[in-house]
């Protein structure tokens, strides 16, 4: 997503991170923009750095349409540099008087994710505030024109339900895409799975999908709950499209 230009910042919520500095400076991943689960202020923190990565796109949007006025104007002919606004000549132009175009941040709109790892049992999913940001991550630092920045939002865990420490079911009901990796333990558990996402086969073409994906090392059997076209539900890892008969 990095090489495509598709994330621009990481922010992770976890209490191990911090130990896996490789990774981390792979992906450029500041050591401030790691939080931990227990901090009471961490959801806070994520909106802050929403708004803040709002309030940059927005002022270059609005410096950008002052540069195209501008540089309407000294293209006129016959300009009168007096009626020219001189805050605006000192924004946008060098010491040479030549017009300075403005760059965003990124080079285009900010695409944000949070990644949040070994938060089970923790605060974090228990903290009402995370269930809401959780349900309203499309929507969060609402753009002025209209429209949001917006969180893509990667929650990893270890098993679905639980007595205890399981993933809430707000996190669960608005799960766009669920990615199952390695061997499940508990049959249980996958029946569960299977109930939750994957009503529209059967429990048998389910399971092969699953034996199928799952029989190799570190692949994943992907389902996407709101494919963009009925055959793209189940994938194995992210590129091979799975079919089954559909339940009548």
């Amino acid at each position: 997503l990095k090489q495509e230009d598709k994330c621009d910042r990481i922010l992770v919520i976890s209490p191990t991170i911090l130990s896996n500095k490789a990774l981390l400076d792979s992906l450029d991943v500041e050591e401030q923009d790691c939080f931990d689960p227990e901090d009471k202020q961490v959801v806070g923190k994520i909106m802050d750095i929403v708004d803040s990565e709002r309030d940059e796109w927005e002022k270059y949007l609005l410096l950008e349409k002052r540069y195209q006025e501008l540089h309407k104007l000294l293209h006129q002919d016959n300009i009168n540099i007096r009626n020219i606004d001189p805050y605006l000549l000192m924004e946008l132009t060098d010491a040479d008087g030549n017009l300075i175009k403005p760059v965003s941040k990124y080079g285009h709109f900010p695409v944000i994710h949070v990644f949040v790892d070994d938060c089970q049992s923790s605060p974090l999913f228990r903290d009402k505030k995370f269930l809401n940001l959780a349900i309203r991550h499309r929507h969060l630092g609402g753009l002025k024109q209209g429209g949001a920045l917006g969180i893509s939002l990667y929650i990893a865990i270890q098993n679905l339900t639980a007595q205890a420490g399981g993933c809430p079911r707000a996190i669960r009901n608005n799960c766009t895409q669920m990615v199952l990796v390695g061997k499940c333990k508990d049959k249980k558990e996958l029946e569960d799975i299977y109930k939750s996402v994957a009503g529209e086969v059967s429990y048998e073409d389910f399971t092969r999908g699953y034996e199928y994906c799952s029989k190799e090392p570190f692949n994943s059997f992907v389902i996407d709950l709101h494919p963009k076209k009925p055959h793209q539900r189940f994938r194995k890892n992210m590129d091979e499209y799975l079919e089954f008969q559909k339940i009548e």
